[in-house]
């Protein structure tokens, strides 16, 4: 895997596993069937907690595990320059993640067409994460555009409250924990229904269990988050 800036981290958690795919199981199918082969330019947009970031670490891990040159570039992050991209046309995957902050920025629109243009002729593939749909996304070089709009364009559905109760489930289990629907839909119903803050309170739950010697209980909830409780 390409050596990403020290500041600049994959999240090791994230994988297809435990991924909930809900609506979204096209596009999952379609990134998990990838290989050495693979000639492969996808767009993927979604608004806030779609789990974009999880999608393109997952991408990184299974390339990697199937011994495939693979690069994750968070490109919002100020480590990232937009020279980073020269030469990376060997790279069998690229995944660009939250491309909507370079977009706009000519020195990086032109490094971005220049990708493109290089991993289209070496028969390399390139992903592109985006929290705008590219009808909203500012891009000012013309021919940037037609490249991403020429792309495979899948947009990330988010999780209803069901789907998150199932994704609550999933991940405790993938822990080792029990947890039932009905807790699971009263910290929904009485907290939050962020996915992100979510898997946070369930990180936090698992800890107090285990020092506790508790199990996950509404009792046991409302213990732990009796100052975050929705008005």
């Amino acid at each position: 895997m390409y050596q990403l800036p020290l500041n600049v981290q994959l999240d090791d958690s994230a994988d297809f596993t435990n991924f909930l795919s809900a609506h979204n199981a096209q596009l999952i199918n379609r990134l998990q069937s990838m290989h050495s082969h693979s000639h492969d330019f996808i767009f993927v947009w979604g608004q806030t907690e779609t789990g974009k970031t999880h999608l393109a670490s997952a991408v990184c891990h299974e390339a990697s595990n199937k011994n495939l040159n693979v690069a994750y570039l968070p490109v919002d992050n100020p480590a990232i320059m937009p020279e980073i991209l020269q030469g990376m046309a060997t790279m069998d995957i690229i995944c660009i993640d939250n491309v909507e902050t370079i977009l706009g920025n000519p020195e990086w629109e032109i490094k971005l067409f220049d990708l493109y243009n290089n991993l289209n002729n070496e028969k390399k593939s390139l992903i592109i994460f985006s929290r705008l749909p590219l009808n909203e996304a500012p891009t000012k070089l013309a021919d940037l555009q037609s490249r991403l709009m020429a792309m495979e364009i899948y947009r990330l559905i988010p999780l209803d409250d069901e789907q998150k109760i199932e994704l609550m489930i999933k991940r405790a289990a993938n822990r080792g924990l029990e947890l039932s629907a009905e807790v699971s839909r009263y910290i929904i119903t009485h907290y939050s229904r962020s996915v992100d803050q979510l898997i946070h309170m369930l990180e936090k739950l698992d800890r107090s269990s285990m020092s506790l010697q508790r199990k996950i209980t509404i009792p046991l909830v409302k213990e732990i988050f009796k100052d975050n409780a929705a008005s």
